[in-house]
């Protein structure tokens, strides 16, 4: 019964983890798509479209790992609804969710350098600027 409740636990904060991963910081990113930011740091219509291209790419990528996600869900919920515990389907599960959380943070991580080389120098530092005044005004 411990095992059980170990296994409904770590399964429950390692779907959380996964749901941020895909989420983050994500406004950074979206603000890159808005007009303010387009005219704060002087993006050009052909850097604008390859931040949308970049976008577009993660959200497909993380659309088939919320699937991903999706069915681990329901792996759980099958072998906590058997009649006995086995142990070597609970770790193989929780081998796959793993996989799927390291596949949503590859998928975030090359997205952010990929958006991060369409900036020149000058706007990678403005947009820095831009995040530490709104990282210390929610500190607040």
């Amino acid at each position: 019964m411990k095992a059980i409740s170990v296994l409904i636990i770590g399964g429950s904060l390692l779907f959380s983890a996964l749901s941020e991963a895909g989420q983050g910081r994500h406004h950074d990113e979206h603000f890159l798509l808005s007009d303010k930011a387009a005219s704060t740091l002087n993006l050009s219509k052909e850097q604008q479209q390859k931040i949308a291209d970049i976008l577009e790419q993660k959200k497909a990528a993380m659309k088939g790992l919320k699937v991903m996600r999706h069915n681990h869900k329901d792996e759980f919920k099958e072998l906590i609804e058997k009649d006995f515990f086995d142990e070597q389907q609970a770790r193989s599960l929780i081998a796959k969710t793993s996989e799927a959380k390291n596949e949503a943070l590859i998928a975030k991580l090359k997205s952010k350098q990929q958006l991060w080389q369409v900036l020149t120098p000058e706007q990678r530092e403005k947009l820095e600027k831009i995040k530490h005044r709104k990282a210390h005004r929610h500190a607040k």
